[in-house]
């Protein structure tokens, strides 16, 4: 009993050092079939510096949606950027260290601004793996008087948009670098399209409203996305409009780009976005 209290009650140090152990097991978690990419390596060396930067710019949207869902330090408002700078160290760091360890990067032999591309874009996962998982995989105990869920007062139509953003782009990231959407767009047949497009459907909704993953809030049901189809269709056409960006981010698709090879890989890699889609409204909105 005495130990279960104290476990319970964790010292001042324990309780600031386990936030960031979490964040640093998400950091991996997340990120690591990314860390071991080939494309990302070579995808890093070859980005353009305001490309990587807008890149960054909307993980850093991403990590802030997540804290905001999950909750931050209550009090000033200014806990939130701390805790968002805080998140992106941990990335930034989580992704040199595995990229130093694996022989990725070797000091002394690849340039700095390759090594800095290289560590720069492997963080932004690394930085999204470690937000939601410092913020939403709290100890079921743990004490919840200090946190600040200030999304909450939003519109549940705009917690559904958020979330199914901030999952898509979370899903997006560990795919949309690969070669394999592309790929598999090219040699799958015709019909296999409005097939894609029909389970990604089915899939989302199941995932939502059918495997009871999570007990949905109060009002969950009010507002333009309030019923479950409505939101299941909206939440899927945000995720092929991420899929579509992620590709063209990655150098994927182009305006020159055959308009059906544009919507086929689309709808390809929407099949992985609308699953995120749908782990974002269960674990963060919901």
């Amino acid at each position: 009993m005495r130990m279960s209290a104290a476990r319970a009650q964790p010292t001042n140090g324990s309780g600031d050092l386990d936030p960031i152990l979490r964040a640093c097991a998400g950091a991996l978690l997340g990120a690591l079939p990314l860390l071991y990419t080939m494309e990302m390596w070579w995808y890093a060396r070859a980005v353009s510096e305001p490309v990587l930067l807008g890149m960054m710019a909307v993980a850093g949207g991403v990590v802030v949606l997540s804290i905001l869902f999950g909750g931050f330090r209550r009090g000033r408002v200014t806990h939130l950027g701390i805790d968002t700078l805080i998140v992106f160290g941990i990335g930034i760091t989580i992704s040199a260290v595995t990229l130093v360890v694996v022989g990725r990067i070797h000091p002394g032999q690849v340039p700095l601004s390759a090594a800095a591309r290289m560590i720069a874009l492997e963080a932004i996962p690394c930085a999204i793996g470690a937000a939601l998982a410092m913020t939403q995989f709290r100890p079921r105990d743990g004490d919840t008087k200090n946190v600040d869920r200030r999304i909450g007062r939003l519109s549940q139509d705009r917690q559904k948009v958020l979330a199914t953003l901030v999952g898509a782009v979370f899903f997006a990231f560990n795919v949309a670098p690969t070669d394999e959407p592309r790929m598999m767009a090219m040699e799958a047949e015709p019909v296999h399209f409005p097939l894609i497009v029909v389970f990604s459907l089915l899939v989302s909704y199941v995932i939502v409203f059918e495997a009871d993953f999570a007990d949905r809030p109060k009002g969950y049901t009010t507002g333009a996305l309030g019923n479950p189809f409505a939101e299941t269709l909206v939440s899927y056409v945000l995720s092929l409009g991420v899929s579509y960006a992620f590709l063209a981010g990655f150098g994927h698709l182009s305006p020159e780009t055959p308009l059906y090879t544009q919507i086929t890989t689309t709808v390809t890699l929407g099949y992985v976005t609308t699953i995120g889609g749908s782990a974002g409204r269960v674990l963060v909105a919901g």
